[in-house]
């Protein structure tokens, strides 16, 4: 009724199908890792550059960056108030 030697075939080359997708996906997932970790170290050096940047700024002058960030907190505490 059923062709073992059919059969054996079928599953054999499913098996090697399946096998060949899972190392394209592990290949392209590894590549990806790759880049994101190049693109996690770019930003991450922009950032700290931004962040001396902002330094010096502040350093400047101390007393318009603690007034602006307590009106951007009046502003963002009136809307987010639960009235």
């Amino acid at each position: 009724m059923f062709d073992e030697k059919k059969i054996e075939k079928g599953v054999k080359e499913a098996r090697e199908r399946m096998d060949k997708g899972m190392k394209d996906a592990r290949e392209g997932f590894d590549h990806n890792w790759e880049k994101m970790g190049d693109k996690y170290d770019k930003t991450a050096k922009m950032v700290g550059a931004k962040e001396e940047e902002v330094a010096e700024k502040i350093k400047e002058n101390p007393l318009t960056w603690v007034a602006g960030a307590f009106i951007a907190g009046m502003i963002l505490g009136r809307l987010f108030s639960r009235k």
